[in-house]
């Protein structure tokens, strides 16, 4: 009798060890399905050129113990920046969004704000003195938030919370010259979920999702390269594969520049298709242009003479590429010391300003909160100042 339970015991550990040994080839043969589908990538070349500009050109325009995301100048040249939400300081630092002032960072609009932010991810200055923000939902909100302040006063001009699960990955914006039309990008998770670009409506607050799996927003198969190594996460299981990211305006507001961090060309697209409702996704993708190439990139945005500048997050340079076809793609400035040329403005006086946000530095395979040893050891961090030739 007790040699039968003996043999029943055996062959229960048996059989537990099979099972266990079957779930551990499954979970082995998923994980290498994901590799495959979602940890590839090639190198992509190096399309930057010899430097216009020597690096002493960047000026240090302020030194941070956490990262910058964004920059903005208001028309009359108030400067703003916030922390970039990856590093989440709100755990260690009082504020995260600051106007710059004579070198000094003071909270915007004030202090009693700073704890109604959930990340402020893109930002910009609008010709009707009001500075907008974006705050996605991705890092474990409930809604996405677009949301504007008065530059005269400092007040709320705006609100609007996007319903749950939609733009969850909008992280950059611009408006319209008159002010009535907003202009989102969503990068959309890696490949999971596509990205796609947002025309909202800003006195009805209705909004429109367009070009949601067009070519010209998705990522291509792109490795980024970077000081810290290939660009992964889950030791390697996915790569940093990212959709339209970068977005800006012509002068005049009749077009919209456009750009997936992984992907080999600027678009462009009329902005007044955008915001027609009448066109189908088929007869709006008939009107998206190419520009040219571009580096693997980040912000962009247009000075004055009508050119995109354009982040280069693999050599920590800024590219400029003439819209009119009658230019070549050109790098303005390159540094070792820049580890990810992140959000880029021009300024009133013509001043190029960007941030490196050293996003490498310290996002973990995993991808969480960073300690603030982490944060340390990747500082400081800087927005640059640079004057572009003609």
């Amino acid at each position: 009798m007790e040699e039968a339970h003996l043999r029943l015991e055996e062959e229960a550990v048996s059989k537990l060890w099979k099972v266990l040994a079957a779930l551990v080839v499954l979970l082995a043969a998923g994980l290498g399905l994901v590799k495959l589908k979602y940890g590839g990538g090639e190198p992509y070349p190096d399309v930057s050129t010899a430097p216009v500009l020597p690096e002493s050109a960047l000026e240090t325009l302020v030194t941070l113990d956490y990262p910058p995301g964004n920059v903005a100048v208001a028309p009359d040249g108030r400067t703003f920046l916030a922390y970039h939400p990856f590093a989440q300081a709100a755990r260690f630092s009082d504020a995260t969004v600051f106007e710059l002032s004579g070198g000094q960072l003071r909270p915007f609009p004030d202090q009693a704000w700073q704890a109604r932010y959930q990340g402020v991810f893109g930002m910009t200055a609008d010709a009707q003195g009001r500075l907008w923000f974006i705050e996605p939902m991705v890092l474990d909100h409930k809604q996405t938030r677009l949301l504007a302040f008065d530059l005269r006063t400092g007040t709320l001009a705006f609100e609007y919370w996007f319903p749950a699960g939609e733009a969850q990955f909008a992280q950059d914006l611009r408006v319209a010259p008159d002010g009535n039309t907003v202009y989102l990008a969503d990068t959309g998770l890696f490949r999971f979920t596509p990205a796609y670009l947002i025309a909202l409506d800003v006195a009805a607050k209705t909004w429109r999702k367009v070009l949601a799996g067009d070519p010209s927003t998705q990522p291509q198969g792109w490795l980024i390269r970077t000081s810290f190594g290939p660009h992964r996460l889950g030791y390697g299981l996915i790569t940093f594969s990212v959709g339209v990211d970068g977005i800006a305006l012509s002068g005049d507001g009749a077009w919209l520049y456009y750009g997936a961090m992984s992907h080999e060309r600027l678009y462009k697209v009329p902005t007044a298709a955008l915001r027609d409702g009448a066109l189908s996704e088929a007869e709006l993708a008939k009107r998206v242009a190419p520009v040219g190439p571009k580096p693997l990139s980040d912000g962009i945005t247009v000075d004055s003479a009508g050119n995109v500048l354009i982040t280069d997050i693999e050599h920590g340079a800024i590219d400029r590429l003439p819209v009119d076809g009658a230019g070549k793609l050109t790098t303005l400035v390159r540094s070792p010391r820049v580890v990810w040329a992140d959000g880029v403005v021009v300024a009133p006086d013509g001043a190029v300003l960007f941030t490196d946000s050293a996003i490498p530095a310290y996002v973990d395979q995993l991808a969480r909160p960073p300690t603030r040893e982490a944060l340390k050891a990747g500082g400081p961090y800087h927005v640059y100042r640079l004057r572009p030739p003609p």
